[in-house]
């Protein structure tokens, strides 16, 4: 028996888990971890972890070990993750063809477990180039001394500036000296071009130079320009970040900056929440503190959400609705959540092709997550839950879709309408355009986003006369509606 491993987050299993609930975390862990079939760099040790734990907590004398000792460790208290499946109906019924069936998934913290800051370790980029003149440059000044405000004695923070070269103003340091921290702020003077990749180098050599697994590591990029022949490079970066566990923020400000980009970098690096739209210089000292709200209060990183079907059932398409809106793509079964704060909660909706079932209860899905929790030690936590489904001959008889998932495909459908939206304005189709442009405010509308809707339509009237989006308004429209969540605004963080 190893007394430095909790067999229970292993097989994601509750400590009080019966003898078919392990068995069944076991038949699903080891499937995927098997080294037979699994493409995994740690696949053998994993599939030793879970073939140990498995053995030791269905021996009852073994099991009563172990749960002595780890009622003496103080580790016998609650799963710091919860998970919750609420499919669209509570039943199915038994149809010769494939029935469609939402899942909505929701993880988050447990009220039961206390978190603790990890320290920081923090680089910001930050464009200096002619466009960041003015009150633009002060804005940022003044959000950067906030964050050197908010640094505590182990946390630590660097700063790079650039325009078309880039330029180590602030080195990283253990415990940041705040009189330094602040003259190197002061200095920094606008002009040149914008070069984002040459900041974006020297930052990543300052997070690696302290990046430590006991440490938040991240590296924050605000730009207001567009950069030129080294977009590559830049999706480099993120990959680099994907592989090391460096969560990424990618802010733009105004109207002319490459969203696309930064997009396509935020998803390369696995960060849910990386690429932030600021539409107003007098917006950004707010949402420095927004973000810097989140690093302190991660609870969870290194998310990751399996998805293990019954035969028969298919998984159609798959998006996040919280924190914010954005599409799910699942390689191998798994898909990357990134991190989660304290009080973050996320929901995943999953459209699910179920075929027919003769009456009875049947399962259709699995969902397993994991990821590292600093707050309850080095073992990753694990937590599992499955979707059993009755199916019955009665017709005409289901019950109420649950509101959540209501407000969440109502939101959900004017994201795709803005998608498809945009798509049509690309390929030259003006007249569906306008009209999913036109329909999308209405909706925006009926649900009281009246800055929002007000966007869509002179949008609407933009297209319809030029053919075009404006920069501002396509950045408006895309980033509102990624933002329109099933967390009611008031209490949402912002």
């Amino acid at each position: 028996m190893n007394f430095d491993r909790d067999y229970y987050a292993v097989l994601g299993v509750a400590a009080d888990a019966d003898e078919r609930t392990i068995k069944r975390a076991f038949r699903s862990l080891a499937r995927r971890y098997h080294p037979d079939v699994s493409h995994d760099d740690d696949a053998s040790q994993r599939f030793r972890e879970i073939q140990e734990a498995y053995d030791i907590l269905l021996d009852d004398i073994k099991r009563q070990a172990f749960d002595y000792w780890r009622s003496q460790r103080g580790m016998d208290g609650p799963l710091p993750l919860a998970l919750r499946l609420t499919p669209s109906y509570s039943a199915l019924a038994c149809l010769g063809e494939p029935q469609v069936l939402y899942l909505l998934v929701e993880l988050q913290a447990s009220d039961e477990v206390d978190s603790s800051r990890q320290p920081l370790n923090l680089c910001l980029v930050l464009d200096r180039s002619t466009s960041m003149k003015g009150g633009r440059l002060q804005q940022v000044k003044e959000a950067a001394r906030y964050i050197v405000d908010q640094m505590g004695e182990d946390d630590v923070l660097s700063l790079v500036a650039f325009d078309d070269r880039a330029e180590l103003v602030l080195p990283g340091r253990r415990g940041v000296d705040a009189d330094a921290a602040r003259a190197a702020i002061r200095n920094m003077r606008s002009g040149g071009g914008t070069e984002i990749l040459s900041g974006l180098e020297l930052g990543w050599q300052q997070v690696m130079r302290w990046h430590s697994p006991d440490r938040a590591n991240h590296l924050f990029l605000l730009t207001d320009g567009q950069t030129y022949g080294d977009e590559e490079g830049c999706r480099e970066v993120a990959r680099r970040a994907a592989a090391e566990g460096v969560s990424l923020t990618l802010m733009g400000v105004g109207s002319d900056w490459n969203d696309q980009l930064l997009e396509e970098m935020a998803r390369l690096s696995g960060s849910a929440d990386a690429s932030i739209y600021v539409d107003s210089t007098d917006k950004i000292v707010k949402a420095f503190h927004k973000r810097i709200h989140v690093l302190r209060s991660i609870f969870a990183r290194n998310l990751v959400m399996s998805l293990h079907l019954g035969t028969g059932v298919s998984l159609r398409e798959a998006y996040r609705v919280s924190p914010r809106i954005d599409l799910l793509e699942f390689a191998d079964n798994r898909v990357t959540l990134g991190s989660m704060a304290k009080e973050d909660l996320q929901s995943i909706m999953l459209e699910l092709l179920v075929e027919g079932r003769a009456p009875g209860l049947h399962r259709l899905a699995q969902i397993d997550v994991e990821g590292d929790v600093p707050s309850v030690g080095d073992q990753p936590a694990r937590v599992q839950d499955t979707l059993l489904m009755p199916f019955h001959t009665e017709l005409g008889t289901r019950s109420p879709i649950p509101t959540d998932i209501v407000s969440a495909m109502g939101k959900l459908t004017i994201y795709k309408m803005q998608e498809r939206s945009l798509s049509d304005v690309e390929q030259g189709q003006i007249e569906p355009a306008v009209a999913r442009l036109k329909t999308m405010a209405t909706r925006l509308l009926d649900i009281g986003e009246v800055e929002l809707a007000r966007a869509a339509l002179l949008e609407a009237g933009r297209v319809s006369q030029t053919g075009t989006l404006s920069a501002e308004g396509r950045k408006k429209i895309r980033f509102g509606t990624r933002g329109l969540t099933i967390v009611p605004k008031e209490v949402r963080h912002d």
